[in-house]
C-alpha cells in the first residue's frame, strides 16, 4: 500500500467522524432541574405491537410497554394502541386481585365495571362503536390503530388493563406512578 492510499483512507476516516448522528434530548418545558422519580408531563406507551393474531399466548401482541408509567400530576399518557383492544384505567386502590374474569365471553366488563371498582378512564370499544355515553360519530369504527390520550389529574397508582380476556390472561396490565 502506498502512501498515497493511506494518506486517503486516513482523511476519509476523519471526515467520516463529521458525519456522525449527533444525539439529541427533547426536555419538556414543565421539567425542572431537581429530581422528580423520573416522571414527565407527557409519556407515549405502547398499548400492543399490532401483530394482532387471535389467539392466547400471544406475548409479542399483549404487553403495555412499559409496565411502570411514571407521569407528573396533571400529565397526559398517549396510549398508542395497535390491534384489538380496550383500555380500562381504574382510580387509585384498585388491584388486579379485585378483577373476576368471567369464564366466557370476549371481555371481562361488559359493558362497564361494576361500581365498586371506580374507573378513571373506559377506553373505546374496538370494532365496536363508541362507548357507552359518547355520542356516534360519522366514522364509527374503532378498529386497531389509534391513540388514546388520557389525563391524570391526582396523583396515585393506577391499575392499566386490557379488558379483552385473553390479553388480560397473557399479562396485558400496567401501572401508572402519577406523583
Amino acid at each position: 500500500m502506498d502512501r498515497r492510499m493511506v494518506f486517503t483512507g486516513l482523511t476519509l476516516a476523519a471526515a467520516s467522524f463529521g458525519m456522525a448522528p449527533i444525539p439529541a434530548w427533547a426536555k419538556d418545558e414543565n421539567e425542572h432541574d431537581h429530581d422528580d422519580g423520573g416522571a414527565r408531563s407527557s409519556v407515549t406507551v405502547s398499548f400492543g405491537a399490532g401483530l394482532n393474531t387471535a389467539q392466547p399466548g400471544n406475548a409479542v401482541n399483549h404487553h403495555v410497554l412499559p409496565g411502570v408509567i411514571k407521569v407528573k400530576k396533571g400529565g397526559v399518557v398517549n396510549f398508542v394502541v395497535a390491534g384489538f383492544h380496550q383500555i380500562i384505567v381504574f382510580q387509585p386502590g384498585v388491584v388486579t386481585g379485585q378483577i373476576v374474569v368471567p369464564a366466557t365471553g370476549l371481555f371481562i366488563f361488559n359493558p362497564l365495571p361494576p361500581s365498586s371498582l371506580p374507573t378513571l378512564y373506559v377506553g373505546l370499544r374496538t370494532a365496536g362503536g363508541p362507548p357507552p355515553g359518547t355520542p356516534a360519530t360519522a366514522e364509527p369504527s374503532n378498529a386497531s390503530n389509534r391513540v388514546e390520550s388520557v389525563s391524570f389529574p391526582t396523583a396515585g397508582d393506577y391499575l392499566v388493563i386490557c379488558n379483552v380476556v385473553p390479553h388480560y390472561r397473557d399479562g396485558m396490565i400496567a401501572t401508572v406512578k402519577v406523583r
